[in-house]
């Protein structure tokens, strides 16, 4: 089974604003609510594909029961909720001429809540997955550790995506799969990398330090995809995007169902980039119609 954990979830509150002045009343026409979480878009995804999941998060207060009854109603998925005290953040993205985000660091998590996760994960054998989205809760800030060091002491493959500064809580600990962009692996190597044959050069740094499978994300220069034998580029798709809101996670919804079914790299890659495009170009969750519509315009380069 794959387990998909999204412990700090929350709702976008997006707003567009003509103009914004400091000090000033401000006022906006346009709003709409996005609930969600990286692990839930993945779990939402994988169900498009037809691949089972059992999604764990985290919830409080009336946001926490309005996410969970959303996700619920928008895509039929029931979400495993462990509830805290305290509300469900929410986050403000505010488009003017860019988008300004606002984020709140969301409900205190209490040890004794966080070791019944634990406990869960425990649980799993080498035959599970379990998948980690998104940032750390609130007063669990070594959380990505004590997950990857339960995994890596079960041999249970797991999959990190989750903010740059905490890469080195989990990167010794053999993850199956991390997908990273180009910015957060040079954060996370204090470097400038930009030419892809250095990309390739310290991005096996990561293969080598235990990583298995390493996607990079690259903008509008496509993506890379590394393991130990293989280096693919993925040229970019032509076409207009709508919303980038969830193509990471679809992309790893996309490789992780695909190489379940091949165990093949270059076809979870493809899979993987067609399911992010999907996300990019209908402004909504990647569906399996539209991966099936992507999968024969991603070209792949052999490196």
């Amino acid at each position: 089974m794959i387990y998909t954990l999204t412990l700090n979830p929350a709702i976008d509150y997006k707003i567009k604003v003509d103009r914004f002045e400091l000090n000033q009343l401000n006022r906006f026409k346009k709003a709409s609510l996005h609930p969600g979480g990286k692990g839930i878009n993945v779990s939402v995804v994988l169900k498009n594909l037809g691949i089972p999941s059992y999604p764990i998060t985290i919830l409080g207060g009336f946001t926490g029961h309005y996410l969970l009854d959303t996700i619920k109603k928008d895509y039929g998925l029931d979400l495993n909720a462990i509830w805290v005290d305290g509300d469900t953040r929410i986050n403000v993205k505010m488009m003017v001429d860019h988008e300004t985000e606002l984020n709140h660091e969301g409900p205190r998590v209490k040890d004794e809540l966080f070791e019944s996760i634990l406990t869960t994960i425990r649980g799993l054998t080498e035959h599970d997955t379990v998948i980690v989205g998104g940032s750390a809760p609130n007063g669990q800030r070594d959380a990505f550790q004590q997950i990857a060091q339960i995994c890596d002491d079960k041999n249970i493959p797991f999959v990190m995506d989750t903010p740059g500064d905490a890469f080195h809580q989990f990167i010794d600990h053999q993850p199956f799969l991390m997908k990273p962009n180009l910015k957060e692996l040079n954060d996370y190597l204090l470097m400038d990398l930009f030419e892809i044959d250095e990309i390739i050069f310290y991005g096996r740094q990561l293969i080598y330090r235990g990583v298995k499978h390493l996607i990079i994300s690259l903008g509008e220069r496509g993506s890379l995809y590394l393991d130990n034998n293989n280096a693919y580029l993925a040229h970019p798709i032509e076409g207009t995007p709508v919303s980038t809101i969830g193509a990471g996670d679809s992309m790893i919804a996309g490789f992780i169902a695909m190489y379940h079914m091949t165990e093949d790299p270059k076809k979870a890659f493809i899979e993987a980039v067609a399911a992010a495009s999907a996300t990019v170009f209908s402004g909504k969750l990647a569906t399996h119609r539209d991966i099936q519509k992507y999968q024969t315009k991603v070209v792949i380069e052999e490196l």
